[in-house]
């Protein structure tokens, strides 16, 4: 190889060492029956850092479940949004308005800030990164500033914030699929003019 990688122990919420004596170990299978294998990977990923141990805890994978579950109902609201007419694409310029140029500006320095991290295999912060987008401000701040706009009386203001909404979703499950690759490719397949 030429390149390796070497992560951190992970170890149990007080510190120590995972071991049979102790009995401190996870059945990495119960956990993801009972969270899920993305809510695993991001737990573990998350939690890294180069050249340190991590610690295990029932709050972090509960955390990234919950975070899953966050992107599950955000693409859920948007799917739900979409009229059958609805052509994905991004729109004219001229139409967008300030929350949607912001939001754009934001996946923008957020894929450069992650694939800088990525470049220099710091994982943990990449993912960092995405997360806190696609729950601070995909979430918890454009959707919300966008159902103004899907419910109010202008077609073309409610279309276009329709289009940035499907297009930042989009490039948000791009750069989260190497972290939690089975729920973003089952959005992202849910998606208008993602192809089947």
């Amino acid at each position: 190889f030429d390149t390796v990688l070497i992560h951190g122990l992970v170890r149990d919420s007080q510190g120590r060492k995972m071991s049979k004596s102790l009995g401190n170990g996870i059945d990495p299978l119960e956990v993801i029956d009972q969270y899920g294998a993305d809510a695993l990977r991001m737990t573990l990923v998350v939690g890294s850092t180069a050249g340190n141990d991590m610690r295990y805890s029932e709050e972090k994978i509960t955390a990234s479940r919950n975070f899953a579950n966050k992107l599950w109902n955000a693409a859920r609201f948007v799917l739900m949004n979409l009229p059958e007419s609805f052509e994905p694409g991004m729109p004219d310029e001229s139409n967008l308005d300030m929350s949607d140029k912001w939001v754009l500006s934001q996946l923008n320095a957020t894929a450069r800030d992650a694939t800088a991290n990525l470049d220099k295999y710091e994982m943990g912060l990449a993912a960092d990164k995405i997360e806190h987008f696609i729950w601070e401000v995909y979430c918890d701040w454009y959707i919300e500033i966008a159902k103004v706009r899907l419910n109010g009386s202008d077609p073309v203001e409610a279309d276009t914030a329709r289009k940035v909404l499907v297009y930042v979703l989009t490039q948000a499950l791009k750069l989260l699929h190497p972290f939690m690759p089975f729920i973003t490719e089952e959005i992202y397949h849910a998606l208008p003019g993602t192809g089947e």
